[in-house]
């Protein structure tokens, strides 16, 4: 197991990431007092929310701003994507505010912090030190030096890491961060017993007011876990985990390291919540996957241990494929829309189905609510980084979704949708989706539940004769390797249903419980199952092929736990 641990410098304060990366906070604002642009920069450099990111584009965008300020702009948002873990995003903005000045220094520092998010370890220490280059204080190349060691060790390049920690501390003595980069070097190195001996130093020395308290205490709680788990004193490290989890109950790192001691002490009731909560956090660190995957195995092996046996009988005929662990999912429930009727089960529906999948022991689940179309994309870039190791991709939509000119598209709950030509400026195309999964090496399936009737076609204007605004949903023709299941085919309209779930939720809830159902013969279920239901009005269909290998939700061997 490996721990990814970096300083994250936020001017004056440190943000709560998984990782710590010396990260230089915003910009300084460029407006004036009482300049009208005074509150944008502001709520640029303050919010990390959509505030944030939409003030800084509003200034990226106005007129005669200087190249200077255009790039402090852009960092902002790139220091704003970086605490979301949206390195790629991350990386674009990064990328724009170099161009608009070379020489920035933090923007150079910040983009280590993404390259080594990315797992892109030697592009970490180009700019570490071309960073360096740039730094002039003792606290500045300290830290730079730091992150460079931890990237360098990542990359196996030992004795180099070795001599920027050293360095790091002849700048800046008696550094905290120096012992807890020291930890990290040695649990790097395989050695958690001197890792320790250095978490025990952090932990005697006064946190500084240059860093955030819980943020220090967050990162010295990882690594002290992480060595107590490495040396199996189990016991031990349930109690500093529960401590690290109070202070920072968003560390997925922790929750999986958490799960690991707890399978090994024999409690898979707490091993199973664990690895659940951790699979619902974003994994913001390549290291922290290792972690997912020993905790993984040892609840499966724990729960075998634990389950009855299964009869002979199961086994017989043909053998399905392995029911795969290293799935993912990313569920979107769409219901309260601010400028149409809100949707009575469609967050219902996406709540039901995350904790389906949760169940059948999916490796993460993000579960996300009444998302806007910025949040959307956000959502989509931070789950195509998750698909790209993954075996399974799963894709789930619920909400509003029309038809344009033959191109599908997604409804965020800002919509608002007056004119035909607004649908590619507010709306999110089915595209989007397949391009998030193109990555996975398996199973990609997108399953829309947006076929409804579409409440903003009264009030649109169409401003072009040549679009037409179709019924439900288009059929579509994605690449091989990819299934997209509608719940209502080309054309038709889905029920929202009216008692707590829609009839294609109801049925595919259904069939997914049901073991030793083979995907393509699991939809036809559903397909029955809801043409039943409503009296044949609607009918779900599935476009797109897959390989000849079997993929099975539950496998007839899972039917006795």
């Amino acid at each position: 197991m490996t721990n990814l641990t970096f300083v994250l410098r936020c001017g004056g304060k440190l943000a709560l990431l998984a990782f710590a990366l010396l990260l230089s906070g915003p910009g300084p604002s460029v407006a004036a007092p009482g300049d009208s642009t005074a509150k944008l920069w502001h709520t640029c450099r303050t919010s990390d929310g959509e505030a944030g990111l939409t003030a800084c584009m509003a200034l990226i965008n106005s007129r005669g701003i200087s190249k200077r300020d255009r790039a402090t702009a852009y960092y902002n948002r790139c220091y704003n994507y970086i605490l979301r873990h949206d390195y790629r995003n991350a990386l674009t903005n990064c990328d724009r505010s170099l161009e608009d000045n070379p020489d920035f220094v933090d923007a150079w520092l910040n983009r280590t912090v993404i390259r080594s998010g990315l797992g892109q370890f030697d592009l970490a220490v180009s700019d570490a030190t071309r960073a360096l280059s740039l730094a002039s204080k003792n606290a500045d190349r300290a830290g730079i030096l730091r992150n460079r060691a931890a990237a360098l060790v990542r990359s196996g390049r030992i004795a180099e890491s070795q001599a920027d920690l050293e360095s790091a501390t002849k700048l800046q003595p008696g550094e905290i961060y120096n012992f807890i980069m020291q930890a990290d070097f040695l649990l790097q190195t395989g050695r958690p017993a001197e890792a320790l001996v250095q978490v025990g130093r952090a932990r005697a020395r006064k946190i500084t007011t240059s860093y955030s308290q819980a943020k220090t205490e967050s990162d010295i709680g990882v690594l002290h876990g992480k060595g107590l788990v490495a040396l199996k004193r189990d016991t031990e490290a349930l109690a500093v985990l529960e401590a690290l989890l109070k202070i920072d109950p968003a560390n997925a790192e922790g929750f999986a390291l958490k799960s690991v001691a707890a399978s090994r002490t024999g409690s898979l009731s707490v091993a199973r919540d664990a690895l659940a909560a951790a699979r619902r956090l974003p994994l913001s660190s390549v290291d922290a996957a290792d972690v997912f995957r020993e905790a993984e195995q040892l609840v499966r092996e724990l729960d075998s241990t634990m389950a009855p046996p299964v009869p002979d009988r199961v086994a017989t005929g043909a053998q399905p494929a392995r029911e795969r662990s290293n799935r993912v999912a990313l569920v979107i429930g769409n219901a309260t829309y601010q400028n149409v009727s809100p949707l009575a089960n469609a967050g219902r529906d996406a709540e039901a189905l995350a904790a389906e999948l949760d169940t059948l022991g999916f490796r993460k689940v993000t579960l996300l609510r009444d998302l806007t179309r910025e949040q959307m994309f956000t959502a989509l870039r931070a789950f195509a980084r998750e698909a790209e190791t993954a075996d399974w991709a799963v894709i789930y939509f619920a909400g509003h979704g029309l038809e344009m000119g033959g191109v599908n598209w997604l409804t965020p709950v800002d919509a608002l949708l007056k004119t035909d030509s607004d649908v590619r400026l507010e709306a999110v195309s089915i595209d989007e989706l397949s391009a998030a999964i193109e990555g996975v090496r398996g199973l990609r399936l997108i399953v829309l539940d947006a076929c409804r009737d579409n409440p903003f076609a009264p009030q649109m204007r169409l401003t072009n004769s040549t679009r037409s605004l179709g019924s439900g949903l288009a059929r579509v023709e994605p690449g091989g390797g990819t299934m997209v299941a509608y719940a209502a085919k080309a054309g038709q309209v889905a029920h929202d249903g009216d008692d707590g779930n829609s009839p294609f939720m109801k049925a595919l809830l259904k069939r997914l419980r049901q073991p030793g159902l083979e995907i393509s013969m699991l939809f036809r279920f559903v397909r029955d199952d809801v043409l039943a239901a409503t009296g044949r009005k609607q009918e779900p269909f599935v476009y797109g092929s897959l390989p000849s290998e079997p993929f099975y939700f539950r496998t007839a061997a899972t039917a006795a736990r």
